[in-house]
């Protein structure tokens, strides 16, 4: 039974959302048209693809692309994540063979149909809990195994498929909601922590339709608890003296969606050498030759840190990029040039010449140290223009296979989520190349956090 204290807080929840327009969020902070409209048009044909899986008419492997390319064209539960399609990618990756991927797809076959109740949907998670445990408890790379943690969130996205209505999906945000106003308490099993879920979103569904004297969906409630979503639960260590943090505090007043901030402090984990990186982006000094210097020399440790072989380059060496970042592991390198500017980085012809001739000189150099795979990376706290031109023309006519923008707030948030979940570099890499041409602090959250 909730306290009425925290039923109190419910419906000053609930409340909140209404007074914002019943606004729902994108990952990047963008409103979404009609989000249960979209959804439930998305839902014909999700379903149509899970009847297939089911029925034995693809396999397993066309299962999961069909998934993963229907939901980057229309994410709408957020599937694209960590608990979502990197667990499906993982736990096909992990269970190699024939007789294993059969096993495999007769287990999920059972598991993404709809269950006959809550019972049946408990049993569900427990076999593959059973099964994938089996698997992470034996990796000796547990990053590079499928977790059980995300059982509960991926069985139940297939779930509210077949019905919306009866079955909600176990959402990170929703449980980090649930734990800043007193009602969860981590249980020990995905079993125990989805019966504990599916009882609490009933009770709060309840108060919140006697609340409004209307019924209230599962839909309803997630929107309500996904834009309250916050990050006090997670303790706040104390901050490097004298350094300039750029982050705001999140309360009732200033929701945010899901996805648009990580779920924990990143200056918990971004070393202090480098916690300051945004600051001197911003700085411009009266010498032109000492200009940005400092925010080059934060850029090029910040590579260091996330693991690459580092080729210092730069100020005081003529007309160079900043620094070569080299991982040999996956034959990659990047050229990198860091650009601190107040307002925004704009290329001008000077910085086109230079960075043509970064590229001429550079690429045949590496290609024959054996890196194959070359990429530009300009660095800044902001962009003014979007490059197109220039871009497109360096990757077509140079061995540049990869031109990213990545901001300064970007980079940080790598070097934390590298630290604070220890991923492999060849991670950061695949994402980096992945996420676009221009990388987004909110991209690397959406990437990497939990959903």
């Amino acid at each position: 039974m909730i306290s009425a204290g925290t039923q109190t807080q419910i419906t000053t929840i609930w409340d909140q959302y209404i007074s914002d327009n019943k606004t729902v969020l994108d990952t990047k902070g963008v409103p979404y048209d009609d989000i249960d409209n979209n959804r439930l048009k998305a839902i014909v044909t999700l379903k149509a693809i899970v009847q297939e899986f089911i029925a034995g008419t693809i396999d397993i492997a066309e299962f999961k692309t069909a998934v993963d390319s229907f939901n980057k064209q229309h994410n709408f539960w957020g599937f694209t994540s960590i608990k979502g399609q990197m667990f499906f990618n993982l736990l096909l990756k992990t269970s190699e063979g024939e007789v294993e991927m059969q096993k495999l797809t007769t287990l999920l076959k059972g598991c993404v149909a709809e269950p006959k109740d809550l019972q049946d949907a408990l049993n569900k998670i427990e076999a593959l809990d059973k099964y994938v445990s089996a698997i992470f408890n034996k990796a000796p790379n547990k990053r590079k195994a499928p977790n059980p943690g995300s059982i509960g969130y991926f069985l139940s996205y297939f779930w509210q498929i077949h019905d919306p209505q009866q079955w909600p999906i176990m959402y990170s945000s929703m449980i980090v909601s649930f734990t800043d106003i007193g009602l969860w308490e981590s249980p020990k099993t995905q079993k125990e922590a989805y019966r504990e879920f599916y009882t609490l979103n009933e009770e709060i569904k309840s108060i919140l339709s006697k609340h409004t004297g209307h019924v209230v969906s599962n839909w309803d409630a997630e929107h309500a608890f996904w834009n309250f979503r916050t990050v006090t639960a997670y303790p706040k260590k104390e901050k490097p003296v004298n350094i300039p943090i750029v982050q705001t505090e999140i309360t009732m007043e200033q929701s945010v969606s899901a996805l648009t901030q990580a779920s924990f402090d990143i200056y918990d984990y971004v070393p202090r050498i480098t916690a300051n990186l945004i600051a001197l982006g911003k700085e411009i000094e009266d010498s032109n030759s000492g200009k940005g210097s400092k925010y080059e020399k934060a850029v090029c440790e910040v590579f260091k840190q996330l693991g690459f072989v580092i080729e210092s380059l730069g100020q005081g060496k003529g007309r160079e990029p900043d620094l070569i970042a080299i991982h040999k592991e996956d034959n990659v390198a990047f050229i990198v040039d860091a650009k601190a500017y107040a307002n925004g980085y704009m290329m001008g012809a000077s910085d086109e010449r230079a960075m043509r001739e970064y590229i001429n000189y550079y690429c045949p150099k590496l290609k024959k140290e054996g890196i194959q795979r070359i990429g530009f990376i300009i660095v800044s706290n902001g962009f003014k223009s979007s490059f197109d031109s220039f871009v497109n023309d360096i990757t077509w006519r140079t061995d540049i296979k990869r031109f990213i923008l990545l901001s300064s707030d970007a980079l940080l948030h790598l070097l934390a989520y590298r630290i604070k979940d220890q991923k492999d570099l060849s991670e950061i890499v695949e994402t980096m190349i992945s996420l676009g041409k221009t990388i987004t602090a909110q991209d690397v959250i959406q990437q990497f956090d939990d959903i």
